[in-house]
């Protein structure tokens, strides 16, 4: 069999696997938005190869082909430039460019299945050659600059992404640059050896089946493994002095091995040279950018030639810049995240931080749903608690926590807790390190120093918020002034109409006109009413606190949903000791707990309303089978202005709190969509009070010596 029928082999094998790709990518196109670009470019190569195979078997039509698959080239660079853009996060701001691109290859296309591109030329040995025509040079120059232009694209691409995007994204992008800088070494050839040769098709096979291969498989890890993570090499003389040594000789062994083959005189000794530089300048960006590879230089650097593992000047300027633009809670969680990336190289990092509306621990960073939270009584939660240390898992977790926790789910080999005012705040997990090694005491130290750091930023950030919701409230309350002089001005109304009523009571015009206006200041009164939906609220004015059964006030509450056809009510007493509260405050809490309920349920539904004693305290438990409360929303419902239901003012929820932990209590909630919610709320029991203060106190609010949960762990 000739060379020429193994190129046209090989071409098709290179279009069965860029076209399979290609398939593939538009099947699965909803589930990220570069697959379909993606699939479009993978299609496009295919269709080059077809064409470069099918003109090596039909002779007498090669032109015709060249020609096609000329034409198909030149409509890669805009597709190039649109998979760029489908990975930018600005992608809008350069469509233009793509446009314009894909317009002029277009262009170029028409003309290039005219005799002025490209030509057949006789050899002087016999047979014909595909060289160019008098415009041949311009569709060539034009995959020069246009390539450039999408590698740019792409270097601007992974230059502007975190740690964990670029290291998704790294060998897809890797793939790309490999596709489209042999493009433009081909078209440069072209110009500069203007004669179309059957070797360039296979070495445009053998690179673009490399190139996709490394887009597959960055697609396939970054769908299975979205915690993988890069390591982070510190910029030192040495490791920049050992990196350019060892890439030196790198290059150097290619280069040598590249022209051997150059000179062994055999068929397509000179094509497999470029292939041979093609697949190693590959290899080194892939172990450049290798996660692995450059955590053994460090490993093996800090061994051989440091006393520490870290620079820790170095590495605290580090960590003073990743923090210095966060300023919210999330801000800072995603810097922590991007920064542990950096600096650890294991495969599983994650942030735990304290829920405070169901009182758990929740997966924050990276954002995990299905994460399944942690209660108070953890067992690691509870050694982090209690004690400011790390707590490692090896050769622990076996006792301490079962196969299903989610801590052994993840794998996780050290918990780092971060305290905010003495607090448990939040707890880092890290996995386990590359060659099982352990986390030694470089490691902690420099986990200490971020986790104080941190801890300090959120007590910052929880600062702030504390400040908006006061500005909010003050915002509020003078909103209510003038809410308050419209108020009076109606009931002046109303006044004016009663005085005159005495007089012209009996005149029918006088009656028409007086119900037209009793009607329209009541619409406004209730209009009024509904924006002033706030009652003012002062922990220091919260009322005369005396001892009150709670049976008796749930009774009270829940009397009017009895007549409620939508709702069933079930109230489970037990006998549980009087509580030391102010009444009217504690109904309103209740109240507004039994209407949020009432109003989750949209169709059929049932409240159960339970009390039980815990200890010094007394539990009241809501639950409903309403709709439910999104995790989202969780994390931020008992802020004020924050609010579940549309329409509401997000109110109500926060002073409840303000009450309740008035009173030295808690409230809790944990909620499911579609399932339903539950309120718990403790509150101290009176004969827990009087033991507090020595005798039954006369008034006031209770004592800050309350218990806030019933036996659980103060986080």
């Amino acid at each position: 069999m000739s060379v020429g029928f193994w190129i046209s082999l090989a071409s098709f094998l290179a279009t069965a696997f860029a076209g399979g790709l290609a398939c593939w990518l538009y099947i699965n196109r909803r589930e990220a938005l570069p697959y379909l670009s993606l699939a479009v470019l993978s299609g496009l190569v295919s269709l080059v190869h077809a064409a470069n195979g099918y003109g090596l078997l039909n002779e007498e039509h090669a032109l015709l082909w060249r020609r096609l698959a000329l034409t198909i080239e030149l409509c890669l660079p805009a597709a190039l430039l649109y998979v760029g853009l489908r990975f930018s996060p600005q992608p809008h701001h350069r469509e233009w460019r793509a446009r314009l691109i894909g317009l002029l290859g277009l262009v170029l296309a028409g003309v290039t299945m005219t005799d002025h591109v490209l030509v057949t030329t006789p050899l002087q040995g016999g047979g014909l050659a595909i060289t160019l025509g008098p415009w041949g040079h311009v569709p060539y120059a034009f995959v020069v600059v246009a390539m450039a232009i999408g590698l740019a694209q792409l270097e601007a691409v992974l230059r502007s992404s975190s740690e964990l995007t670029r290291y998704r994204l790294k060998l897809i992008l890797i793939g790309l640059v490999g596709l489209g800088g042999f493009q433009i070494y081909q078209a440069s050839h072209m110009l500069m050896l203007p004669m179309w040769r059957t070797e360039h098709g296979l070495l445009f096979s053998m690179v673009s089946t490399v190139s996709l291969a490394l887009v597959t498989l960055g697609i396939v890890r970054s769908r299975f493994k979205e915690l993988l993570v890069n390591a982070y090499v510190s910029q030192q003389a040495l490791v920049g002095s050992v990196t350019f040594i060892v890439i030196g000789i790198y290059l150097l062994v290619v280069g040598v091995i590249g022209e051997w083959l150059r000179r062994i005189n055999q068929p397509l000794g000179s094509e497999l040279s470029v292939v041979v530089v093609f697949g190693a300048l590959v290899a080194l960006a892939v172990f450049v950018l290798s996660k692995t590879s450059r955590s053994e230089i460090r490993r093996l650097l800090a061994r051989n030639f440091y006393r520490s593992k870290y620079d820790y000047r170095a590495e605290w300027l580090r960590v003073t810049e990743s923090f210095q633009l966060a300023t919210t809670k999330e801000a800072i969680l995603d810097c922590l995240l991007d920064l542990l990336v950096k600096n650890f190289s294991t495969t599983t990092i994650a942030v735990w931080i304290f829920r405070e509306a169901d009182r758990r621990y929740c997966q924050a960073r990276p954002a995990a749903p299905e994460a399944e939270p942690m209660e108070l009584s953890h067992p690691v939660v509870q050694q982090l608690a209690e004690k400011d240390e790390p707590v490692v898992m090896r050769g622990k977790s076996g006792g301490l926590l079962v196969a299903a926790d989610p801590l052994v789910r993840m794998g996780a080999e050290l918990c780092f807790p971060i305290r905010v005012q003495g607090r448990l705040a939040a707890f880092i997990v890290l996995g386990v390190q590359p060659r099982g090694e352990s986390y030694g005491t470089d490691d902690c130290d420099l986990l200490r120093g971020i986790c104080h750091h941190v801890g300090t930023l959120l007590s910052h950030a929880g600062l702030a918020e504390e400040r908006q919701a006061a500005a909010e409230l003050e915002a509020l309350h003078r909103f209510s002034v003038f809410c308050l002089h419209d108020l009076k001005n109606l009931a002046a109304r109303l006044s004016l109409v009663a005085q005159n009523s005495e007089q012209h009571g009996h005149d029918p015009a006088f009656q028409e006109s007086a119900l037209r206006t009793v009607a329209d200041t009541a619409k406004k009164m209730t209009g009024l009413m509904t924006k002033l939906s706030l009652k003012s609220f002062s922990p220091t004015a919260m009322g005369q606190a005396d001892e009150l059964d709670l049976s008796s006030l749930i009774a009270e509450v829940v009397a009017p949903l009895k007549q409620d056809r939508m709702v069933r009510v079930h109230v489970i007493n037990n006998q549980v000791p009087p509580v030391w509260v102010v009444r009217e405050q504690i109904q309103q809490v209740l109240l507004n707990v039994v209407l949020n309920a009432r109003q989750a349920i949209t169709a059929q539904g049932d409240i159960t309303i339970g009390v039980a004693q815990s200890k010094d305290s007394a539990i009241v438990t809501v639950d409903d089978t309403g709709k439910g409360v999104s995790p989202h929303m969780l994390e931020r419902l008992f802020r004020p202005s924050q609010s579940s239901r549309p329409g509401g003012l997000g109110i109500g929820l926060y002073q409840c709190k303000k009450i309740i932990e008035t009173h030295g209590g808690t409230i809790q909630l944990r909620s499911e969509e579609g399932k339903g919610t539950q309120v718990q709320i403790a509150l101290p029991l009176a004969s827990f009070v009087r033991a507090a203060n020595g005798a039954a106190p006369s008034s006031g609010p209770v004592p800050s010596s309350a218990p806030s949960d019933s036996g659980a762990i103060q986080v």
